[in-house]
C-alpha cells in the first residue's frame, strides 16, 4: 500500500488545490471596462503569482507507536514537502526513516498531480525503500480524477497501484473514491481499496472515509477511518500474516501559529488479531513563497 505519510501529504495537496479552485469559482467577475490605449498597443508578460499563494510547503516530524503482543515500539522521523510549479501541476514527496519490528528502513516516495483540463486531473506515484520488510521495495501508482456538478466540487477517483514486497509477495490495488467539497470549511471523502496479493491470489477489500474541517492557512482537522480485510501483513523477516480484518482510526490537527508556519499533531489507533498499536506524530511545517 502507499506510504501512510505520502498519503497524508497527497490528501493535503489535493485539499489545497481543490480549495483554490473553489475560491476561484466563488470570486465575483470583474466589471468590464474599456481597455487603456497602452493595453491595446502592447502585451504585458504573464504576471508572477503572489508569494505564498500556491501550494508550497515543507514539514519535518517524528512519530512513535506502542504495540501489544511483546512487539517492540515503532519510531521514525520524516521530511516531506509539497511544491506547486504552476496552475496545473503539484508535486509532493516524503523521505522517512523508521524502526519497526526490530528492523530499520529508509523510504522515498513522490507524487505528481496534473490538471488535464478543468474537469479532469491525474496523479502518478513512485516509491522506493532501501531496506525493511515492513515497506514495499517498490511502489507504483496512477489515478484519474473527474470533477462533477456546476461548481466542480464533487470529485471521483479511479486508481491503480502495484507494490513489490521484499518477502516474496506482491500487491495489485484498485481504488475507487469520492470527495465532496462543501462551502468552506468541510470536506467529506470515502472509497474502497480492492487488493489482490500473490502468491496465492489472496483477495481483500478495505473501505475508508474521512472528514476534514477548516481552511488552509488557519486550521485543518481530519478524522479518518480505514476498515476491512488485509491480504498480507509483514511483521518482521519471514513472518507475513494472511487474510485478516483490521481497523485504523486517525485524528490529525494542523494549526497555523504564524502567518506562514505552524504545527501538526496526529494520533492513531490500529487493531488486528495479531497486535494493537497506538501512535502519535508531531511535526512543524512552513509555507514557502
Amino acid at each position: 500500500m502507499l506510504s501512510k505519510r505520502l498519503a497524508q501529504i497527497c490528501l493535503w495537496a489535493l485539499f489545497l488545490t481543490g480549495q483554490a479552485h473553489a475560491d476561484e469559482m466563488a470570486a465575483p467577475d470583474a466589471p468590464e471596462t474599456a481597455p487603456a490605449p497602452a493595453d491595446v498597443e502592447t502585451e504585458s508578460p504573464p504576471s508572477a503569482p503572489e508569494p505564498y499563494s500556491w501550494a508550497r510547503s515543507i514539514e519535518i516530524g517524528a512519530q512513535h507507536s506502542r504495540l501489544t503482543g511483546n512487539n517492540p515500539a515503532w519510531d521514525g522521523v520524516y521530511l516531506s514537502g509539497v511544491w506547486q510549479t504552476d496552475a496545473g501541476n503539484v508535486f509532493d514527496w516524503t523521505a522517512e526513516q523508521d524502526s519497526r519490528f526490530g528492523e530499520r528502513g529508509m523510504a522515498l516516495n513522490g507524487g505528481w498531480n496534473h490538471d488535464i483540463n478543468p474537469d479532469w486531473y491525474g496523479r502518478l506515484e513512485l516509491g522506493r525503500s532501501s531496506s525493511g520488510t515492513f515497506w514495499p521495495g517498490t511502489h507504483y501508482g496512477a489515478a484519474i480524477n473527474r470533477k462533477w456538478l456546476p461548481n466542480r466540487n464533487l470529485v471521483t477517483t479511479f486508481g491503480l497501484a502495484y507494490n513489490d514486497n521484499r518477502q516474496g509477495y506482491s500487491d495489485r490495488i484498485l481504488t475507487l473514491g469520492m470527495a465532496y467539497y462543501f462551502d468552506a470549511p468541510w470536506v467529506v471523502e470515502g472509497g474502497v481499496h480492492r487488493t489482490l496479493s500473490n502468491p496465492g491470489s489472496v483477495s481483500s477489500m478495505q473501505g475508508y472515509g474521512a472528514v476534514t474541517y477548516g481552511r488552509d492557512r488557519w486550521r485543518l482537522i481530519t478524522l479518518a477511518v480505514n476498515a476491512g480485510g488485509e491480504g498480507y501483513m509483514p511483521i518482521g523477516v519471514n513472518q507475513p500474516k494472511q487474510s485478516f480484518d483490521s481497523q485504523l482510526y486517525q485524528l490529525s490537527w494542523r494549526e497555523w501559529i504564524g502567518t506562514h508556519w505552524g504545527i501538526h499533531a496526529a494520533v492513531e489507533r490500529y487493531h488486528s488479531p495479531y497486535y494493537e498499536r497506538t501512535g502519535i506524530t508531531t511535526a512543524v511545517f512552513w509555507n514557502l513563497p
